[in-house]
């Protein structure tokens, strides 16, 4: 009664009410224009985040592709030994199709590691490259020149047109980049240097090179001092930032947004050895290397820091961090759109208008009856909203409510009204919490909010967001609240999809490495079993085998130890040769029957159920994925086993196949030597007495000839031959003639000097050559052969041993009977027929004199016995 007494008349109440309609419609308007120029923002931003990610990923993707050529530029070098020319590195780009398959390119360079002792020889090598012009390169000189400890010179450069300035181009000449160039000595990866101005780019924009380093081959490479010991140059990839964003950057893109790309410098390691997106040094100055809104950025360019709709990315390019900033550009398609928040505006205060006008007349004409259809009209344009959802209560009843309510209920409106709000909460936690809220509207007529779970009619429940506002006393009847509901579920979905998205993201990143990382293992193990390969076949002995074994498994089994175990003589056991690593099993030798493996003729053992059979040579007494044992055999015959012995309890993964493709390759080459062997003693070996035979004899005599003549030494040689050869033949058969003359070559072994060289030289002759000896000499091992030979008692088949065997011996001496060792043949064979002459088993000395020969001794000739 009193503020009805302050308003006055009828019109002044009237006034005042339509006054108050206006205030809250307006407000009301205002506040849903914000609300949608928020939404339609955050959508914007939303969407440009997405496109910004698309664009980082294209350049991580982009790179990522183009450090695989790198990669098999490095595959190169090591598939031909390190040594590439002009023509073979031209022919090797052209294959790749760079502008086709891998666009972005300035070029492609191999860089060539120089001493200063060594500069000389490399420019005369590179000037003398006649591959592409067979006038070579004389035009190639260091760029600059000057005196350096060391030189990184660029040796070859596709496509050389528009690159010619960086053909012979010492990258360490430039300080800035010699930190990436001892990174990548030293690590083997792939390192990017900071942002450069490229010595063949006179453009003055900003580029950057990706570099990989070469070894030479066949030397260890594990630390990053060995690395830099056998250090042979670099491959490289040159980029202009602008060629590079050209090609992942469509027009439209650079229209709507503007893109920068900055050099945080190198970046942080992780615990895990990766590279993280932070830099190194954080209080390091960045770089601006990119700016689609400049075509050429210098190094002191001021970076635009985001701000309105933008987005910012971080990417490791060969080790260094790249922060990459996007800013929408004015006029774009992200710009906000004012028009829908401005219609909104327009239509809220039209309508504010229209309501205050009825409110107005109707107050003016009936003021009750103004009320009731302002009423009205708020509650029916409030219902008719399908975006939120409006409930009327008087405390924790309902009174009544709009279809969205209903719909978020799964009930009707009918159903809904006069039930309490707690029959619709999920829980009594939800309970509390409108409780709370209720009791706070009440005490400070104040709005106020909370966040609710509603249980739907089929058990289900929604999310939302509820908006409580009294109501004045005169509009609503005194306590009623009217409540905004609005459903989080979609806000939620759209939460949830981008945090899937981020989580795919980040799994493909993870398997993209790690498949990255699995490629280059591979590739190295194949390049060491390659090079292993073409060791072994070069082997000549089975020591040389033993040892490349020994040096190389331990560069394909670093986390391994291991024997290789040989076939004895005997053929009933093996004995080890080479090993790797620190070798628990103490066996030395064992037989056959100790190994599973080489029972069953395959590796052992070879599936759960068979580790608990324990070889006895193995390392443990339980042996459960701690050894394996993989038998070698070539051409169907077993030469030895391989033993391998895990460090923890199981092998690494992919070793198996890489053991048996070593376990073939080893036993391939046993086998090739074992047959050279057997064919070099076939070719200079008597099958009947196992002597040298004639080829042998003859390249002997003419070896020992040469060496005879240069050192001035004297050389002599017996030429024996049996008595009555023929006669024993005829009596006693040709297999007591073979056993003569087998006992008669081993009887020539035990009375030789161990440097004389003895064979028989054909029939039942045989030849003794005797380096250095004199006539003296000469003589009395003649003689001390004459006697064993009449010691002889030969067991023969089927009859008595024969006895009083003899034999003749024809002697030559150079220089003293000849003046050349070829001609001691046919002086000793001559002597031979003189002792054959003079009745036999005797000793005659040629009776030849050389012009060359000193005066020569008395002649000793044996006696009969």
């Amino acid at each position: 009664m009193a503020l009805r007494g302050m308003l006055g008349s009828a019109r002044t109440r009237t006034i005042a009410a339509t006054g108050a309609i206006l205030v809250v419609g307006l407000s009301l308007t205002f506040a849903a224009r914000v609300l949608s120029e928020r939404m339609l923002a955050a959508d914007m931003q939303r969407r440009f985040s997405a496109d910004a990610a698309d664009i980082s990923a294209a350049v991580g993707e982009r790179l990522r592709t183009h450090a695989e050529v790198l990669v098999s530029m490095q595959g190169l070098y090591a598939s031909i030994g390190g040594t590439v020319d002009r023509a073979q590195f031209r022919r090797y780009i052209d294959v790749l199709d760079l502008g086709r398959r891998y666009p972005g390119f300035q070029a492609l360079q191999a860089l060539r590691h120089v001493t200063p002792d060594g500069l000389d020889a490399f420019l005369a090598e590179v000037r003398a490259d006649g591959s592409v012009d067979s006038a070579g390169q004389p035009d190639f000189a260091l760029k600059p020149p000057g005196k350096r400890a060391v030189y990184d010179i660029v040796e070859f450069v596709e496509p050389i047109r528009g690159n010619e300035d960086a053909l012979g181009f010492d990258a360490a000449a430039n300080p800035a980049q010699l930190d990436s160039l001892r990174r990548t000595a030293e690590t083997g990866r792939i390192v990017a240097t900071p942002p450069v101005k490229l010595v063949q780019d006179r453009s003055g924009g900003l580029g950057f090179i990706l570099r990989a380093p070469i070894y030479r081959a066949g030397e260890p490479a594990q630390t990053p001092s060995q690395r830099v010991a056998v250090l042979r140059g670099f491959v490289a990839s040159v980029y202009r930032m602008n060629d590079l964003m050209r090609g992942v950057l469509d027009p439209r893109s650079l229209q709507q947004m503007q893109v920068q790309i900055v050099d945080r410098g190198y970046a942080k390691q992780a615990r895990d050895g990766t590279m993280s997106g932070e830099a190194e040094d954080p209080t390091a100055a960045s770089t601006l290397m990119y700016n689609s809104t400049e075509p050429n950025v210098s190094l002191v360019s001021q970076v635009a820091e985001p701000g309105g709709v933008a987005a910012d990315r971080s990417l490791v390019v060969g080790e260094r961090v790249w922060r990459l900033v996007f800013n929408a550009r004015p006029g774009s398609i992200y710009a906000v759109d004012h028009v829908v928040p401005d219609l909104v505006l327009a239509s809220g205060a039209v309508i504010t208008l229209l309501i205050a006008l009825i409110a107005g007349i109707g107050l003016r004409s009936r003021r009750l009856f103004g009320n009731l259809m302002a009423l009205d009209a708020e509650q029916r344009a409030l219902v008719d909203n399908p975006l939120a959802g409006i409930l009327f209560t008087r405390g924790h009843k309902i009174l009544r409510s709009n279809r969205r309510v209903a719909e978020l209920c799964g009930r009707s409106s009918d159903e809904l009204q006069n039930e309490t709000v707690e029959s619709l909460l999920a829980s009594d936690a939800d309970s509390q919490v409108f409780g709370a809220t209720l009791t706070k509207i009440r005490d400070s007529a104040m709005a106020s909010a909370a966040q609710l779970h509603l249980r739907r009619k089929d058990g289900s429940t929604v999310l939302i967001d509820a908006y409580g506002k009294p109501l004045p006393s005169g509009r609503g009847g005194e306590g009623e609240i009217l409540w905004i509901v609005q459903d989080k579920t979609d806000v939620m979905l759209a939460e949830a999809e981008r945090a899937e998205h981020a989580r795919q993201l980040q799994d493909t990143n993870a398997r993209l490495t790690s498949s990255l990382k699995a490629s280059e293992i591979r590739t190295k193990e194949i390049a060491l079993l390659t090079e292993l390969s073409g060791v072994l076949q070069s082997c000549q002995k089975p020591d040389e085998i033993f040892a490349a074994v020994e040096t190389y498994a331990g560069f394909l089994f670093p986390d391994e130890a291991g024997a290789l175990y040989l076939m004895n003589d005997a053929r009933d056991g093996v004995t080890r040769g080479p090993r790797w690593g620190e070798v628990t099993s103490t066996a030395q030798a064992f037989a056959l029957d100790d190994c599973w493996a080489l029972r069953r003729g395959t590796k052992f053992p070879v599936s759960e159920a068979s580790q608990g059979l324990v070889c006895g040579h193995a390392c443990c007494e339980a042996g459960i994925g701690t050894y394996l044992c993989q038998p070698l055999i070539a051409q169907n015959t077993l030469l030895g086993v391989l033993y391998r012995e895990a460090a923890g309890t199981s092998f690494a993964d992919d070793t198996d196949q890489l053991a048996t493709m070593l376990a073939e390759q080893i036993s391939l080459a046993l086998a090739n030597l074992q047959l050279r062997e057997q064919l070099r003693s076939q070719a200079i070996r008597d099958q009947l007495t196992g002597l040298y035979n004639r080829r042998f004899l003859e390249d002997a005599l003419a070896r020992e000839s040469g060496r005879a003549m240069r050192t001035g030494e004297t050389m002599a040689l017996l030429i024996i031959d049996v008595d009555h050869f023929k006669k024993i033949n005829d009596t006693f058969g040709h297999e007591s003639g073979d056993a003569v003359l087998r006992e008669l070559g081993t009887v020539l072994e035990k009375t030789i000097r161990k440097t004389d060289i003895v064979g028989r030289f054909g029939g039942e002759e045989f030849l003794v050559l005797m380096p250095g000896a004199d006539i003296d000499a000469a003589l009395a091992r003649a003689n001390a052969v004459l006697d064993a030979v009449r010691a002889m008692h030969v067991e023969i088949p089927n009859g008595a041993p024969l006895r009083h065997i003899t034999a003749s011996i024809g002697l030559a001496v150079t220089p003293l009977h000849v003046p050349k060792g070829d001609m001691l043949v046919a002086a000793a064979d001559a002597a031979l027929y003189q002792a054959k002459g003079q009745g036999r088993n005797r000793v005659v000395e040629s009776d030849r004199r050389s012009l060359m020969a000193p005066p020569a001794p008395l002649a000793k000739t044996g006696t009969e016995g």
